[in-house]
This record gives structure tokens, sequence and C-alpha cells, in this order.
């Protein structure tokens, strides 16, 4: 089973994966300028805090 997990994983384009992941960064980059600050993308870590509810 092991080894069917290990082939399957080198079988993989690399190249062409990692193509396609950098144009999507690349995308969500260039969206983020071109949208308002309201339809941006929010990037990990910068999630607004939301404020204490009262009572607690």
């Amino acid at each position: 089973m092991k080894e069917k997990i290990l082939q399957y994983i080198k079988s993989f384009n690399w190249k062409l994966l990692f193509i396609f992941a950098a144009a999507c960064i690349l995308l969500a980059i260039i969206n983020n300028f071109r949208v308002g600050e309201d339809r941006s993308v929010e990037w990990i870590g910068t999630q607004k805090v939301m404020e204490k509810p009262e009572g607690f």
C-alpha cells in the first residue's frame, strides 16, 4: 500500500503543479490590487479581530 502511494506521488507532474500554484498566487495578488478593500481576499493572519461582547 505504501509503495502504491509513493508511486502515485512520484507520477505527479510537479513542474505543472508548481506553475498552476504560482499562477493562482499571482492572480490572487493582482485581484487584491484591482478590487476594493471590501471585496479583497483576506490573507492568513490579517483577519479582523471582533470586539469582545459586553458582559464577558
